[in-house]
């Protein structure tokens, strides 16, 4: 089989690495973000993390003193599933510019064509 005399293997894994290597400090940058929604014209907030875990739910004082548990419920639901959807958008852009900058270093070891497929299947690439 003959070599394509474009393709140098040692230096696409050493891209391979690098990258490897930024895609796992990029997944620890993301698990440090963090959202927030608000619902009920404000009554209710949470917040959560790149892990979609729940830091933080505030209630506003005046609605807790209606005593109406079952809108809390509702809110709270609301505002968390709220916060989930917009932590799951930051971590889509950022995962698709990843991929877009990420893999489009490849087409220059001659793998052009699949950086581009990698890169459509993750979310980025060339648009």
């Amino acid at each position: 089989m003959a070599q394509n005399p474009g393709l140098n293997l040692g230096e696409i894994f050493k891209q391979a690495q690098m990258i490897q290597q930024s895609f796992e400090a990029n997944k620890e940058k993301l698990k440090q973000e963090t959202a927030t929604a608000t619902v009920g014209g404000g009554v209710v907030s949470a917040t959560v993390d790149g892990e979609k875990q729940v830091k933080e739910i505030k209630i506003a004082k005046e609605l807790v003193d209606e005593g109406d548990v079952s809108a809390i419920e509702d809110l709270v639901v609301s505002a968390v599933n709220a916060a989930n959807a917009e932590i799951e958008k930051k971590i889509n852009a950022n995962m698709a510019a990843f991929a877009g900058n990420a893999l489009g270093g490849l087409g220059g070891a001659g793998f052009g064509d699949l950086a581009n497929m990698l890169g459509g299947l993750l979310g980025g690439g060339k648009k």
